[in-house]
C-alpha cells in the first residue's frame, strides 16, 4: 500500500517530544490530526488547527474541525471584499489577515492536496495551552504493509493536558522530579488523572489499530 511518512515534533519543550509515523495516502487532514493525537499522547480534548503556507497563492491555509468557524470566516471575507475598510484602520488590518487566510474543514481536505507542495507545516492544539507542533512530510512509502497508521519510532513523554503550556510544563517537571517538594504527591496524582504516562511504541500502535478498526466498521 502507498503511504506517507511524517515527522511530528512538539516545539518549546525539553526534553524533545517527537514521533515518526506512516499513514495511507488516501487519508485526510482530520485523520492526520487523529494520528498526531494518539501517537503523541494527547486526549483530543481541545480545539486544533493546521496552518499550511500556500506560497503559490500567497495564502495561509487553516484547516479546522468546526464547520461553523469556516462558514463564519467565509461570510466575513465576503463582507470585507464587498466593503473594503479604509487603510490604516483596525478593520483594514483585520481585512488583510482574513483575505490572506483560507479556512477549510480538515475532513474535506485530502493530504495529497498540500503535503507535496508544502511539506513543512504547523499543527496547533489547545489554543489555551498553545501546543505548537512542527509537521514534516518526509517521503512517500510505496510498500507500506498496513492499511492503517503506524508509528515507526518516537521519543519523549507528552505533557499532561491542561498543564499550562510550556511554562506550566516546566514547573510541572520541576515538581515531579523533586520528591521533597510539598506539591509532589498531589501533582503526581493529578498527572495520572490526566493520562500522563511514558511513551510506549507498542501500546500506541495497538491503539491506532483499534481506532482504525472502529472507523472502518
Amino acid at each position: 500500500m502507498k503511504a506517507y511518512q511524517f515527522l511530528v515534533t512538539l516545539n518549546h519543550v525539553e526534553p524533545k517530544v517527537w514521533r515518526r509515523f506512516v499513514m495511507p495516502v488516501e487519508l485526510d487532514f482530520y485523520d492526520l490530526h487523529s494520528v498526531i493525537q494518539t501517537s503523541m499522547g494527547w486526549t483530543d480534548s481541545h480545539l486544533f488547527n493546521f496552518l499550511v503556507e500556500d506560497s503559490i497563492n500567497n495564502k495561509t491555509i487553516e484547516l479546522v474541525a468546526n464547520e461553523e468557524t469556516v462558514t463564519e470566516n467565509f461570510a466575513m471575507a465576503q463582507h470585507y471584499m464587498k466593503n473594503p475598510p479604509e487603510e490604516g484602520t483596525y478593520e483594514y488590518k483585520m481585512y488583510q489577515r482574513i483575505i490572506r487566510k483560507q479556512l477549510l474543514l480538515a475532513r474535506d481536505v485530502d493530504l495529497n492536496q498540500y503535503v507535496h507542495e508544502s511539506p513543512d507545516f504547523r499543527y496547533l492544539y489547545d489554543f489555551g495551552d498553545g501546543w505548537d507542533h512542527e509537521v514534516i512530510f518526509e517521503k512517500v512509502v510505496d510498500d507500506f504493509e498496513y492499511d492503517y497508521p503506524q508509528v515507526l519510532e518516537g521519543k519523549g513523554t507528552c505533557p499532561p493536558e491542561d498543564v499550562g503550556g510550556p511554562p506550566g510544563y516546566d514547573e510541572f517537571q520541576r515538581v515531579i522530579k523533586d520528591k521533597e517538594d510539598p506539591d509532589h504527591a498531589s501533582m503526581k496524582k493529578w498527572a495520572k488523572s490526566q493520562g500522563y504516562k511514558k511513551f510506549n511504541l507498542a501500546k500506541v500502535n495497538s491503539n491506532l489499530k483499534d481506532e482504525w478498526d472502529i472507523i472502518c466498521e
